[in-house]
């Protein structure tokens, strides 16, 4: 069953798609971040005098952890930092309709996007992020536990990212009795 569940090409396409999103989330970010500033804004988390620095690094690390997930380059960060991402906007977002403050995820959108939405609207389409950040998160935590071999064949490799597939004691370079 986990072979099947962790199979190398099951990761790998989980790993392109997670990210492909995180690489598509990022663009319109780094394009525009003046944009950008004004949604982390609209989220009232954070002091003013840190959203400017804010809109500019963080779509840089979405990037970069995209990028990892795609090539596979960095791939334990890029999932990880992916958990991280999704698990803050959850958090974020929950936080928002807790409070009663509709907000426009960001993620896909931009500032302007939100203006002719209604406040029911926009409560709706943050439950419906909540629900896909949901989803990506498990993706995320898919690809960590397929590379560091709990579940599975570890970074898509059988036998692990070393290609050891003999099972031998890599302290001592000995190969493992057979019980045959």
């Amino acid at each position: 069953m986990k072979e099947k569940l962790f199979h190398p090409k099951l990761q790998l396409l989980v790993r392109i798609v997670l990210g492909g999103i995180l690489v598509y989330a990022s663009w319109h970010k780094i394009a525009d971040p003046p944009d950008f500033a004004k949604i982390i804004y609209n989220y009232r988390l954070f002091p003013p005098a840190s959203i400017h620095m804010l809109a500019v690094f963080v779509p840089w690390i979405e990037l970069v952890a995209g990028l990892a997930l795609i090539s596979g380059i960095g791939l334990r960060g890029g999932a990880l930092m992916a958990a991280i991402f999704f698990s803050f906007f959850i958090l974020a977002l929950s936080y928002n309709l807790a409070r009663e403050c509709p907000t426009i995820c960001g993620c896909f959108d931009t500032h302007a996007s939100g203006r002719d939405l209604t406040v029911d609207e926009k409560y709706s389409k943050m439950r419906k992020e909540i629900v896909l950040d949901c989803c990506l998160v498990v993706a995320a935590f898919y690809i960590l536990c397929g590379t560091l071999g709990c579940c599975g064949t570890r970074s898509g490799v059988e036998g692990g990212a070393d290609g050891d597939t003999a099972g031998g004691d890599e302290s001592t370079g000995k190969a493992e009795a057979s019980s045959d």
